[in-house]
């Protein structure tokens, strides 16, 4: 007997730990859902893409958080533009909710299940990062076949290149671009896929110039979009997000912010 009821009380608390674990989900997502508008649209990004987006502190600013606060702000809507970690850490925020937005993403299948996008804002050259003097001839991706790469860690260079590289390459991950760079220096790797903005700043702040080198055909020219979580209620501002962001693009105001953040940026590391 009492074994029974050591086994009857071992099961009631499986199913108490269990029910409370659901709950504090539910509650969770709930409150991410509903939580009042007058409450902060928490924005994040990638750390280390600029001009339209980087660390700086527990900030994410950039070229990207300044178009997106002036369209928000048109909105009504306040915003907070947080560090929440790398970029991998951000999207998974943006999934379960705890980040509203994020500042620019390129489109694939496996992020549109999360997030829903706005129109395309601006466009994001990618471009192969090579060790000075190992320049080698570039035009197609196949010429990428056999050669051993880099990629930094969550990032996306659009989804047919992504699938590209995943059926065809041989990439080695990384957590930084100066991770990247030292693979690149060591020979460990033939070239480094990554941002043309985020190379030329990377060579120009860490004064790589002598050291890498930049191959002068593209590997893809992405689009960049700001995105919302679908479990955010600022979700439902989408459409007058759209508009904004139309006339910013028609009006120069998007051309003109970038250009700043890039003369910016580039004068810091002169």
């Amino acid at each position: 007997m009492k074994i029974m009821w050591k086994q009857i009380g071992r099961a009631a608390f499986i199913v108490f730990s269990i029910v409370f674990l659901a709950t504090f989900i539910f509650l969770a997502v709930y409150y991410f859902q509903n939580r009042p508008l007058n409450q902060s649209a928490i924005i994040s990004g990638h750390p280390e893409w600029p001009p339209i987006m980087y660390q700086a502190g527990d900030k994410i600013v950039g070229a990207g958080p300044e178009i997106i606060s002036r369209v928000l702000a048109e909105l009504g809507l306040i915003t907070d533009f947080k560090y929440v970690g790398s970029w991998d850490v951000a999207q998974a925020k943006t999934r379960s909710g705890e980040v509203d937005f994020l500042v620019a993403a390129y489109k694939t299948t496996e992020r549109e299940t999360y997030m829903d996008y706005s129109i395309p804002y601006t466009v994001d050259p990618i471009v192969l990062v090579v060790k000075k003097g190992k320049a080698f001839s570039y035009e197609v991706w196949s010429d990428l076949i056999g050669k051993k790469g880099v990629v930094t860690v969550g990032d996306s260079y659009g989804q047919q290149f992504d699938t590209y590289i995943l059926e065809n390459l041989t990439v080695q991950v990384v957590g930084t671009a100066e991770e990247a760079v030292g693979l690149l220096e060591t020979e460990q790797a033939d070239y480094f896929v990554y941002a043309l903005y985020s190379a030329e700043k990377l060579m120009a702040e860490q004064q790589l110039v002598d050291r890498v080198e930049i191959l002068p055909e593209y590997v893809s020219t992405e689009n960049f979009y700001l995105t919302v979580s679908k479990k955010s209620p600022f979700v439902k501002y989408l459409p007058s997000i759209d508009y904004l962001l139309q006339q910013y693009a028609e009006d120069g105001t998007i051309n003109e912010i970038i250009e700043h953040h890039k003369k910016l940026l580039w004068h810091e590391t002169k």
